[in-house]
């Protein structure tokens, strides 16, 4: 079962707002849910952002992409309930930490 309002939050929380990099945007986020809404989701976000960096990776076998995408499908197999789109982000995010 997919859980739409996580995803969207993470979407939300790892766009970067304004910026043009993949970031943790707690601004953002409040500004879209609410700042009682938000807080209430944030460790939650926080956790899968975190755990998406720690996807162990072999960098001696892979290319930025290539690597991005292992952890992305490794968080698809633990978080099946995440949407398409905030698996990307959360990709997008991982591969701008690791570059």
């Amino acid at each position: 079962m997919v859980n739409e309002p996580i995803s969207q939050a993470l979407i939300v929380y790892l766009s970067g707002g304004a910026g043009s990099w993949p970031r943790k945007d707690p601004a953002a986020l409040a500004k879209s849910l609410g700042p009682d809404q938000a807080a209430q989701v944030l460790p939650t976000l926080d956790a899968l952002a975190d755990e998406m960096l720690n996807v162990p990776v072999n960098w001696e076998n892979h290319t930025l992409r290539s690597g991005t995408a292992q952890a992305v499908a490794e968080m698809r197999v633990r978080h099946p309930d995440l949407t398409d789109e905030a698996l990307h982000e959360l990709g997008r995010y991982y591969s701008y930490n690791w570059r």
